[in-house]
């Protein structure tokens, strides 16, 4: 599947969000090991960005790609 929130790992990256964090370190719900195919970034910290959906998904961390506002037309 491709587009929108329809990707892998969707359905448990919902769950993770609303479990307590001790269960997540305990390894319930992990992020996917394989590519999720549709990444979605946050800032990991020391210059790196993650996937909220899987372990694969990691890049050098750009404030640009974190900047909210208006999007030019396209």
């Amino acid at each position: 599947m491709s587009g929108g929130r329809h990707g892998r790992f969707r359905a448990r990256t919902a769950i993770r969000k609303r479990l307590p964090w001790f269960l997540i370190n305990l390894g319930v719900a992990d992020k996917g090991k394989t590519d999720c195919g549709e990444h979605e970034w946050y800032n990991a910290g020391d210059g790196v960005a993650h996937c909220y959906h899987c372990v694969v998904g990691q890049k050098p961390y750009d404030p640009a790609d974190f900047i909210q506002g208006p999007h030019p037309a396209s």
